[in-house]
């Protein structure tokens, strides 16, 4: 029975109104639970997507800190050499001035 847009029921029996009504029910059903189906593929795809986003930024961040661990030790290297260069620097100026005084 086709779905009509203002059917006529007056030649119907009360049996063929109620199975026109439960094919219509049953339409209804299946169009809301495919419309229900559909935005959930959707919020699933958008969050798969977010979700992959957000692993491959912590990836990124992950490196960024490494690259940032590796450059602090390096500067912690130079300070430690322009320490030890201070002290030796200032060590023979001590050994000149003690040269210059005897």
């Amino acid at each position: 029975m086709p779905l009509i847009l203002a059917p006529s029921f007056t030649n119907s029996t009360r049996e063929e109104v109620e199975e026109h009504l439960e094919i219509v029910r049953d339409i209804r059903l299946r169009a809301a639970l495919e419309f229900q189906q559909g935005k959930e593929v959707r919020l699933t795809r958008e969050h798969n997507h977010i979700t992959h986003r957000l692993d491959v930024a912590y990836q990124q961040l992950g490196k960024a800190l490494a690259r940032l661990d590796r450059e602090v030790n390096k500067v912690e290297e130079y300070l430690a050499k322009c320490e030890m260069f201070r002290d030796e620097a200032d060590l023979l100026e001590d050994r000149i001035e003690d040269v210059r005084e005897n």
